[in-house]
């Protein structure tokens, strides 16, 4: 018997009367686990997402069972704008992480980022940018903005070409080329300003298309409505 802390953040109907739930695990990564007839069981409740959780849990194949559930280490405030940021933070870790992979901070990165979200005095753009980077690094995907292809420090006034796996790329005529500046705010070495923080998201949403394609993600329509 195993015990961790988890978050849910998939869930699927399974047969009747159960449920299977994606959940990052603490010191695992992401696992799969079935919740045996609680959607016939008048007492108990489903596990909820954006919440924490300490479980007991068992199992060798690829879908894991859940034993003793409790609750643990609530968010506070956390409201509707920040659920929808959070469906987007779910789907796309959906995508980039495998069942049964061993990643041992992804918990810690999703616990981190759903406090920030919390917390009215992050800008939820810049929060967008920490998750989705720190997830690609964390599924082992090469992410680099502080020099180019040459190992030269990126320039603030210069534009550049971006090759995924392989980092910035000088670059005058390439049609798709981004400031120094916002490889910089990207990489923390300078605070973003609104036109840097705009070209990011540009840039983040093209980085993340590449390494989900061809899948599509579906709460990006919703997450552009409320950043207007």
């Amino acid at each position: 018997m195993e015990n961790s802390d988890i978050y849910i953040f998939r869930v699927t109907p399974y047969r009747e009367s159960s449920i299977l739930y994606d959940a990052v695990v603490k010191e695992y990564g992401k696992i799969t686990f079935i919740h045996k007839g609680i959607k016939s069981n008048k007492r108990k409740n489903a596990l909820q997402l954006f919440c924490s959780y300490n479980i007991n849990w068992s199992g060798k194949s690829n879908i894991k069972f859940l034993r003793n559930i409790e609750s643990i280490n609530p968010i506070k405030n956390f409201k509707d704008n920040h659920k929808i940021i959070g469906m987007y933070y779910n789907e796309i870790m959906f995508y980039l992480t495998k069942n049964d992979y061993k990643i041992d901070k992804l918990y810690n990165h999703y616990d981190d980022c759903l406090r920030k979200l919390a917390d009215s005095k992050y800008n939820y753009l810049i929060d967008l940018n920490i998750f989705e980077i720190g997830l690609l690094i964390l599924t082992g995907h090469y992410i680099f903005f502080d020099h180019d292809l040459n190992g030269n420090l990126i320039k603030e006034d210069k534009r550049y070409a971006y090759i995924p796996e392989q980092g910035p790329k000088l670059e005058i005529d390439y049609k798709e080329t981004y400031s120094g500046s916002t490889l910089m705010a990207l990489s923390g070495q300078i605070e973003y300003d609104l036109e840097t923080l705009k070209e990011s998201r540009v840039f983040m949403r093209r980085l993340i298309d590449y390494y989900i394609q061809p899948k599509k993600i579906k709460t990006r329509e919703i997450l552009e409505y409320i950043m207007l």
